[in-house]
């Protein structure tokens, strides 16, 4: 058949879809072909000539072909919005067994580092991705140390880690090929020199595997593997993982981190055992000596920790305090570094949003209840230091993750904690100026962030009893001093936690119940279901509403509030009917908006029955909206309006 009579003005969707059923010699294969040679570049072709190369052509096509579907990639315009084209065309056809070696390699050596990446991806045949890992290693220089300039200028290495879903050989080679960290001082420079350099280097360093980190999340566990045969990485790499974005570490693998990394606070647990002992008195040596049986059982690489801060010189001055200081140090940072989101998941959001995690919730809770129960040690080793150069609040942010996160809280544990606190306010209240106030914005600003942590953590250590594991956010402090409008503000899990935890408090359960009035719904936990837990259910009704102006107070909100509760209980008697502050109880709804509640209406038409003067008099009485005459009960006013007596005294406070 002749070439010509093969033209076709078939859909290009047709030829799709049909060819996928053929074999490589039928009419529908040779039109489709026809079809690219003469049609111009676009979208159609495209789809056609990868159906084609993964259908009947997958193993034998002319070399034009394949030339073809590479120039169709590399002519492509770029789609807004993605950083790196897919080059999925250019992908099949140099993994094409019809495709020559020396093609290959001059087509890759042409392309682009961010392209060489995309061509690396683990959809590459072999021959594809030997041929990448070769130009990969042709491109890159030897011998680099990591500088700031190259962040602004990237090795092939850098720029190919930047892409997703690499093969696992062009993964290594690209690690392979990777700039050193930074270098160390050889000794002759200037210290303040290299001090300056060595610190631009450690932050390019830090950010360089930030961005390989997150285009490289099916690799962690590779890369973990990698970078602990390359001391000057992993370090970096495990606090990433663990404090930059734990939400793409697999389970497993996050919770094998957090055990390391909290294996390095015993080390500083020891350093300060034994830097105290120095301060206290002892040579080096003898404090060695004094916890030979601790630095028996750590590692090498611990005991050279410790020792190299065992020095004469070390041990005395500001050095030595700053040693002394190591354990909780070490939780200071974690806190607000490496253990930051996964003591504080909420806080990890993209776009305003919450982040998906791969772990568990149960499993982060976990992972903060251990963090806690490990370092607890750090604040029995916490020592007051009145001579502070740094802010005072330090010590705060750190005392009130582990207090929220410890499954219980020891007595000792609180005693302590209690002292953090003295100390927090002592150094504020230093701060302060004359006129009562701190000056300068940072002072200001850090004295608010004190008081708002002194607030959440008195709570913390006066209600040590766990509600939730994991998390003890359901401590609201002592339940003498708890009113209802902060139990309206918790969840109701929380709060019925914090009623099974002081099962017998009447008082706390009134509070409870008059915290309806500020919180309109409730998902689940139900008005009478907090009644219940009272021990005289219904005389605490009629107590609350009887001093309702002094137990609940507020506005018309509240006031209105509980007046829609009581009347929406399967039963509300006559006794507590009477009690409800009139404006409140007459402006309740009924079946409709503009209806008053029948229960109400009823109890109004028999206590005025037919006596004319009683309505006039009860429709002239000083119940109102708001202000004192708001509070005046519904039976009082009824009363006085039937028995034509003066107007009662509204209720007091």
């Amino acid at each position: 058949m002749a070439a010509a009579a093969l033209r076709t003005s078939l859909p290009f969707e047709f030829l799709r879809t049909v060819i996928t059923q053929v074999s490589d010699d039928s009419p529908p294969t040779r039109m489709a072909v026809e079809a690219i040679r003469t049609a111009p570049q676009g979208t159609d072709r495209d789809g056609l000539l990868m159906a084609l190369l993964t259908g009947p052509l997958a193993q034998s096509a002319p070399e034009w072909l394949l030339t073809t579907a590479v120039e169709s990639d590399l002519h492509r315009e770029p789609l807004p919005h993605m950083t790196t084209a897919r080059m999925d065309l250019t992908r099949v056809a140099l993994s094409h067994p019809a495709c020559p070696d020396a093609y290959r390699a001059r087509i890759l050596q042409a392309c682009t580092e961010t392209r060489l990446g995309a061509l690396g991806r683990s959809e590459g045949g072999v021959a594809l991705i030997h041929a990448t890992v070769a130009e990969l290693h042709r491109r890159s220089t030897t011998g680099l140390t990591i500088t700031p300039e190259l962040l602004r200028a990237p090795t092939p290495a850098q720029l190919v880690l930047g892409e997703h879903g690499l093969h696992e050989d062009v993964f290594v080679a690209a690690l392979d090929c990777l700039p050193f960290g930074p270098d160390k001082h050889d000794g002759e420079e200037d210290v303040d020199a290299w001090m300056d350099r060595h610190r631009a280097a450690s932050d390019a360093w830090d950010s360089m595997w930030t961005g390989i980190l997150r285009a490289q999340t099916r690799h962690h566990r590779r890369l973990l593997a990698w970078s602990a045969r390359h001391p000057a990485a992993d370090r970096v790499v495990r606090e990433h993982l663990l404090g930059s974005l734990p939400w793409h570490v697999e389970p497993a693998l996050l919770e094998e981190v957090a055990a390391r990394d909290l294996e390095s606070f015993e080390r500083a647990v020891l350093l300060t055992r034994i830097s105290r002992s120095c301060r206290d008195g002892l040579t080096p040596l003898q404090a060695q000596e004094r916890y030979a049986d601790e630095l028996a059982t750590a590692s090498q690489e611990e005991r050279d920790y410790v020792k190299r801060f065992l020095d004469e010189e070390v041990q005395s001055g500001y050095l030595q305090d700053v040693i002394c200081r190591s354990a909780v140090a070490w939780v200071e940072r974690a806190g607000k570094g490496s253990w930051r989101f996964l003591l504080n998941p909420g806080e990890a959001q993209r776009f305003g949003r919450p982040r998906e995690w791969l772990a568990s919730q149960e499993l982060v809770a976990a992972l903060g209840s251990r963090f806690a129960t490990v370092c607890l040690t750090a604040l029995s080793l916490w020592e007051p230091d009145p001579d502070s150069r740094h802010p005072v609040v330090r010590d705060l942010g750190w005392l009130q993750a582990l207090l929220v996160h410890l499954p219980e809280v020891p007595e000792e544990a609180r005693q302590k904690a209690r002292l953090v606190v003295q100390e927090a306010q002592r150094a504020l209240s230093a701060r302060t100026g004359a006129r009562g106030y701190p000056s300068g914005h940072s002072a200001w600003e850090e004295n608010r962030r004190g008081k708002e942590l002194i607030d959440s953590i008195i709570p913390l250590v006066t209600d040590p009893v766990p509600a939730l594991p994991g998390r003890r956010t359901a401590s609201l402090g002592d339940p003498q001093g708890i009113r209802f409008k902060t139990l309206a503000d918790v969840d109701e899990d929380i709060l019925v936690a914090y009623l099974d935890r002081h099962t017998g408090n009447d008082t706390l359960v009134e509070e409870a119940l008059l915290s309806f009035a500020a919180r309109s719904y409730r998902k689940t936990l139900t008005f009478d279901a907090v009644l219940a837990r009272h021990s005289a259910p219904q005389q605490t009704l009629l107590d609350l509403t009887l001093h309702l102006r002094r137990r609940l107070g507020g506005g018309p909100d509240l006031r209105g509030r509980w007046a829609e509760i009581m009347l929406a209980r399967p039963k509300c008697p006559p006794e507590l009917l009477r009690l409800l502050p009139a404006w409140s109880a007459l402006k309740a709804r009924g079946p409709r908006y503009d209806t008053t509640h029948a229960v109400v209406a009823a109890y109004v038409i028999e206590a005025l029955g037919d006596n004319d003067a009683a309505w006039q008099r009860f429709a002239a009485s000083p119940m109102s909206h708001a202000g004192p005459g708001a509070w005046h009960r519904l039976g009082d006013l009824l009363d006085a309006a039937v028995e034509g007596t003066a107007w009662p005294t509204p209720p007091g406070r």
